[in-house]
């Protein structure tokens, strides 16, 4: 069952559709991987689900509901941007406990939400911890649990990687996955790095000047790209083994 469905999105800047008749569905639970290169129009299409950036046409309906023109704070979703966004002067509990403190959570309810987060994201002990006292990876903790903490219906991701240190990226990487699939949120999650996109994906949208050019499972990708665009992204880095698995080609 669609949770999320973006029918017909346009977006213009002056005379350039940088969002082009773009329709994507993303299932209860399920998280949708949006890869292109840079440019294509992945970040511009994350923030009109959020409600960030206004679309010219189109709608976008989460939980049978089109939420074109309601405000961020009513749409129900967690958002964890590229640079994580984190309050420097503030703990990594504070910064968890943000948005229950916007809300005017009660404090032991907050206590126990954030606690409960500490140990999903594996930072229990980094508690009073500033962020320039944290490593790219556990930045990216801190920020998943801050969006996690409001329940959100829906979480988007952007580019949740790309700030991490190559030498730690994979288990990051393995971590964050990890972490979505415990919470059984509903997650649309914006990569460049095929890599990225096959560990983290239900499924995998290839974006290409402004649309969905492809969307279906990581290995039915591999096996059955039906783009140019689609082949040349992934033919570099990966290859299928006999068995069906994903093994990396260099």
């Amino acid at each position: 069952m669609a949770y999320l469905s973006v029918e017909g999105l346009v977006k213009r800047y002056g005379d350039a559709k940088i969002i082009d008749s773009l329709n994507i569905s993303v299932n209860v639970q399920e998280t949708m991987v949006v890869m292109g290169p840079s440019g294509c129009g992945k970040t511009t299409l994350l923030l009109m689900i959020l409600g960030a950036i206004k679309a010219d046409e189109g709608e976008i309906i989460i939980n049978d509901r089109v939420v074109n023109d309601l405000p961020i704070e009513e749409r129900g979703i967690g958002y964890v941007p590229q640079d994580f966004g984190l309050f420097p002067h503030l703990t990594v509990s504070e910064n968890i406990g943000f948005g229950l403190r916007i809300r005017t959570f009660p404090e032991a309810e907050k206590s126990r939400i954030i606690d409960s987060l500490l140990e999903t994201v594996d930072l229990k002990g980094m508690s009073e911890r500033k962020p320039r006292q944290l490593s790219g990876g556990q930045k990216q903790r801190v920020a998943l649990a801050r969006a996690l903490a409001i329940g959100p219906s829906l979480l988007l991701l952007d580019e949740p990687l790309s700030s991490v240190d190559e030498a730690t990226k994979e288990h990051v990487r393995r971590g964050l996955k990890d972490t979505l699939t415990q919470t059984k949120v509903t997650a649309v999650c914006v990569v460049h790095d095929p890599e990225d996109a096959f560990v983290l994906g239900d499924r995998i949208a290839v974006m290409h000047g402004g649309r969905i050019i492809q969307c279906d499972t990581p290995n039915h990708l591999l096996k059955a790209p039906n783009d140019n665009v689609v082949r040349k992204l992934i033919a570099s880095m990966y290859v299928l083994g006999r068995d069906g698995s994903i093994r990396n080609s260099q």
